[in-house]
């Protein structure tokens, strides 16, 4: 009897402890559910003194500001169809004025830099001289032509026709192609010889001071081997005076300390204050020629730019004497532009890129590298034309095939055989990655000739022997001053911020004030009036 009623005590004793653990649980479920509808009461009320306090802010904003149209938003005295007509007014007016922004904004990316005139009357003293490079057409002397026939040897079976030919490929006549049993013909003869188309090729070409018989240099009488040095070109072997764009300089070592290191200047004009030269076309030694006349080719570039067929071009013909007026022009940079990021400006200064065998970078050094190469990359080494550090392979006579077709390059605007004017047109980058310069000189010439009166050219210029074809030339500033031309940036912060500030303005009333205003009823006011309730 007593286990009996110990078992109905533990019975008990269970279901109170479960009702118990039940009762707590349901405490537990009606407290979070109380704080969670607690919470979301919170961030509703939250939400709702916010948005209560914004469009307090809003309207008192709108209700002092000096934006146009935004006080007839709030205004109590008119209807609501004109509060939503000014509203739709002034939604309007900010998306134009967004609009207008970003368009003077893009326009200003897509234009980043402009080239103006700032001043006509530049000194002509402050632009350096340019170079004169001479090439004669005439480009194998007779003389020396007749004189290695004699003396060269020939393999069996070759003739002195087969020894001809030779001499006239060392005019790399483009268009035409030998076949190769041909040029193997000639790579023996110059085997045999122990000598290379190179030395071929200097060994018969005219000599500088055959050609340039007497040099005035600012009215005075001054040797022309320490003005003129001989340079290859594509034209050939050429005399080039104030030539500074490579390296190295091939004037006599016995005067070569008289070269001077930066390019010549002069502080006048006139034909007697510039380059006098008297010009012996050698009529009788002509004996490889592209042309039907005798004379010379002036090639006026920039003194640190390779004379190439983007040079301003004379042509001088036997018994003339011929004036040749430069009109010089430059630009400049200012600081703005150097320190502007290079996707921008699309120009690069002298000194921002190197080039293999010159010393300053230009958009006709980068072009004329930028052919190197892939001649380079075509025949697997380059003519004697082109400038070489000496660890590049020299093409030979078996070479001449790919040398007379990549000729071509060198006349293409994108350095290439197969560009169609299409092409040319639509072409958005510029080749080779070749940028335009920042800052150059440009050399605008115009020339006028006449018949070269004998008696003068052997009295002043000639020496005592009769010179019957010479041709004497001037080259000189045709003005005392010159056009300059300064590129700058198109909007610098300062006319950015008066171009968006004026556009603002004129169509909304915005100023620099008004966006105080927008922020203090933002920020500040309800910092304000928070403090003065806690006084209050």
């Amino acid at each position: 009897m007593a286990f009996k009623k110990r078992r109905i005590f533990d019975m008990q004793l269970v279901q109170s402890q479960q009702l118990q653990i039940k009762l707590t649980e349901y405490h537990k479920s009606n407290s979070i559910n109380t704080i969670e509808k607690t919470s979301e009461h919170w961030k509703i009320f939250q939400f709702r003194e916010i948005r209560i306090w914004f469009m307090d802010s809003l309207r008192n904003f709108c209700q002092t500001t000096s934006l146009h149209g935004f006080s007839y938003i709030t205004r109590p005295d008119i209807s609501r169809n004109e509060r939503c007509f000014w509203l739709g007014v002034v939604i309007a007016a900010i998306i134009s004025a967004i609009s207008l922004v970003l368009t003077s904004w893009y326009s200003n990316r897509e234009t980043p830099t402009v080239t103006v005139i700032e001043s006509s009357h530049f000194p002509t003293w402050n632009i350096p001289f340019p170079a004169v490079t001479i090439c004669n057409f005439n480009r194998v002397s007779k003389t020396k032509a007749l004189m290695l026939k004699e003396h060269m040897r020939l393999p069996p079976n070759v003739t002195k026709a087969e020894l001809q030919e030779l001499f006239n490929l060392t005019l790399l006549p483009a268009g035409r192609t030998i076949n190769n049993s041909s040029l193997e013909i000639y790579d023996q003869i110059l085997r045999l010889n122990n000598m290379t188309l190179t030395e071929l090729t200097n060994r018969l070409s005219p000599d500088c001071l055959d050609m340039i018989s007497r040099c005035i240099w600012k009215g005075i009488k001054t040797r022309c081997e320490s003005l003129f040095q001989r340079i290859v070109t594509i034209q050939g072997i050429c005399c080039s005076f104030n030539f500074f764009a490579t390296m190295s300089n091939n004037f006599p070592v016995k005067i070569a300390y008289q070269v001077p290191k930066r390019p010549y200047r002069v502080t006048g004009c006139g034909y007697t204050t510039g380059l006098s030269v008297l010009l012996d076309p050698m009529v009788a030694d002509y004996y490889g020629t592209f042309f039907s006349g005798f004379g010379f080719r002036l090639l006026i570039h920039d003194a640190y730019n390779f004379p190439d067929e983007n040079s301003e071009t004379k042509v001088v013909t036997s018994t003339r004497e011929s004036f040749v007026r430069i009109n010089p022009a430059s630009t400049y940079a200012t600081k703005d532009i150097r320190q502007m990021d290079l996707r921008w400006r699309n120009c690069l200064f002298g000194s921002e890129r190197k080039l293999d065998g010159l010393k300053r970078y230009s958009f006709i050094n980068c072009m004329f590298e930028c052919r190197m190469k892939m001649t380079l990359q075509r025949c697997g080494c380059l003519p004697a034309y082109l400038i070489n550090n000496g660890t590049i392979k020299i093409c030979g006579v078996l070479d001449m095939n790919c040398m007379l077709e990549t000729k071509r390059f060198f006349s293409r605007a994108l350095a290439n055989l197969d560009a169609p004017y299409s092409i040319v047109r639509n072409t958005n980058d510029f080749p080779c990655d070749c940028l335009p310069d920042c800052e150059s000189n440009q050399y605008g010439s115009e020339s006028t000739m006449g018949r070269l009166d004998a008696s003068y050219s052997r009295n002043k210029m000639a020496n005592s022997s009769n010179h019957t074809d010479s041709i004497l030339v001037h080259v000189f500033y045709s003005d005392l001053m010159s056009t300059r031309y300064r590129m700058e940036i198109f909007q610098n912060w300062l006319s950015a911020l008066a171009s968006f500030g004026g556009l603002l303005g004129l169509i909304l009333g915005f100023s620099i004030v008004t966006a105080f205003e927008f922020v203090y009823f933002l920020t500040f006011r309800p910092v304000f009036n928070y403090i003065n309730r806690e006084r209050d």
